[in-house]
C-alpha cells in the first residue's frame, strides 16, 4: 500500500498541489495588491449618497465620512484608520456632531458567504474605549416585507466617552460627558422580527449633560444655553421580548438630576421604521438651582416656557410622551397626568 501511495505522489503533485500552491498565492497576490484606495472611496460616497426611502422619495444622508486609510487584514479582512464620521444637522439651530475612531477592524466569513449569509465581527479603537461586535445577515432573503435579512446582532462597549458617540449625542441636543459601557444582543429567527428576542444592559458612569456654553432648543421658546447638568450613573436595560424592546429599568438620580424612563419600541423589518412609545420624566433639583447664576436662569426659563409649564407635574416632574418612527421625526408632547410613575426619592 504504501509503494502504491509513493509512486502515485508525483500524480498528486501535479494535480492538486501545485495547483493548490498557484491557487493560494495568487489569491493571496490579489488580496495584497487591491485597491484599497480606490474602494476607499467608494465607501465614503456610498455613505455620503442620498438615500430613496421605500415611498421613492430621496432624501439627503446628512452624513460626512472621512478614512485615512485602509488596508488588509488577516484573510480576509479590512482595517480603517483615521475615521471621522459627523452627522451634519437636520434643522435649524442644531449643531453638526462628529465622531473619530482611530482604528476600525472589520473581519468577514468566507464560509458563511458561500451559504449566501453575511458573517461580519468588527472591533473598533477610539472614542476614548473600545467597541466590538458581531453581525449575521441572510444575503438572499424571502422578497415579503414581513421579512428581515438580519439574523443576529451583538455589540460590546468599554468605556465609550458618551461625548464622542455622534447619534447619543445628536439624540440628547446637548454636549455629553462621561463614559459608557455595556452589551446589546439580538436574534432574529428566520428574519421574523415579531420573533426577535434579545437585551440591552448599559451604564453611563458620571454622566453630564451641557457644558455653559451649547444651547438647547425649547420647543415654542427658543434656545437656552445650559449650565452643566452632573447627571450621576445612568442605566439603561431593556429585555427585547417578540419583536418588543421593553424598557425595564432607564434612569439616573444625582443631587442636581433625576430621570426616569419607559415604555417600548416595536421592531420592524426595516429598523427605521420602529415604533417609539416612551414616558419621560425628569426634573432639575434645587441643588442645580442654587449651583450657580446661569442654572438659576435656566430654572427661571422652565417656569415661563409653554410646553414646559404643560408638562410639570404637582410633584415638580416634567413629563412627556413620545411617539414616533426611529426615522421619522419623534413627538413629545407633555403628559402630566398625576397617574403616571413617579421617580423614586
Amino acid at each position: 500500500m504504501k509503494d502504491k501511495l509513493l509512486a502515485l505522489r508525483p500524480l498528486l503533485l501535479r494535480v492538486v498541489g501545485y495547483p493548490a500552491f498557484f491557487g493560494f498565492f495568487f489569491v493571496t497576490f490579489l488580496y495584497v495588491t487591491f485597491p484599497w484606495d480606490r474602494l476607499r472611496e467608494t465607501i465614503v460616497a456610498a455613505a455620503e449618497a442620498p438615500r430613496v426611502t421605500p415611498g421613492g422619495r430621496t432624501t439627503p444622508s446628512n452624513l460626512e465620512l472621512s478614512i485615512g486609510s485602509l488596508s488588509p487584514t488577516f484573510f480576509p479582512g479590512v482595517e480603517a484608520r483615521d475615521v471621522s464620521v459627523t452627522f451634519l444637522p437636520e434643522h435649524a439651530g442644531d449643531r453638526p456632531v462628529s465622531m473619530r475612531i482611530d482604528r476600525a477592524k472589520v473581519h468577514i466569513s468566507l464560509f458563511a458567504l458561500l451559504a449566501h449569509k453575511l458573517d461580519v465581527s468588527f472591533d473598533l479603537a477610539g472614542l476614548g474605549g473600545t467597541i466590538s461586535g458581531h453581525t449575521i445577515m441572510d444575503l438572499a432573503p424571502p422578497v415579503t416585507p414581513t421579512v428581515s435579512p438580519l439574523r443576529e446582532f451583538s455589540v460590546e462597549l468599554t468605556d465609550v466617552r458618551a461625548g464622542e458617540l455622534a447619534p447619543l449625542v445628536a439624540m440628547v441636543g446637548l454636549p455629553l460627558g462621561g463614559s459608557l459601557s455595556g452589551t446589546i444582543a439580538l436574534t432574529v429567527p428566520e428574519g421574523q422580527v415579531n420573533q426577535a428576542e434579545g437585551s440591552m444592559r448599559l451604564v453611563a458612569d458620571r454622566l453630564t449633560v451641557g457644558d455653559g456654553r451649547a444651547q438647547f432648543q425649547i420647543p415654542h421658546f427658543g434656545g437656552v444655553t445650559i449650565a452643566q447638568i452632573r447627571a450621576g450613573r445612568l442605566e439603561a436595560n431593556a429585555d427585547i421580548r417578540r419583536g418588543a424592546v421593553q424598557f425595564t429599568r432607564v434612569g439616573a438620580h444625582s443631587e442636581e438630576f433625576d430621570l426616569q424612563i419607559d415604555g417600548r419600541i416595536d421592531l420592524r423589518p426595516r429598523m427605521g421604521d420602529s415604533a417609539i412609545n416612551l414616558g419621560l420624566r425628569f426634573r432639575l433639583t434645587d441643588v442645580y438651582r442654587n449651583k450657580n447664576e446661569q442654572a438659576g436662569r435656566i430654572m427661571s426659563v422652565m417656569d415661563m416656557a409653554p410646553d414646559l409649564r404643560r408638562a410639570r407635574r404637582p410633584d415638580g416632574l416634567y413629563a412627556f410622551r413620545c411617539t414616533g418612527t426611529v426615522d421619522r421625526s419623534v413627538n413629545c408632547p407633555p403628559d402630566a397626568r398625576p397617574g403616571a410613575s413617579s421617580l423614586a426619592p
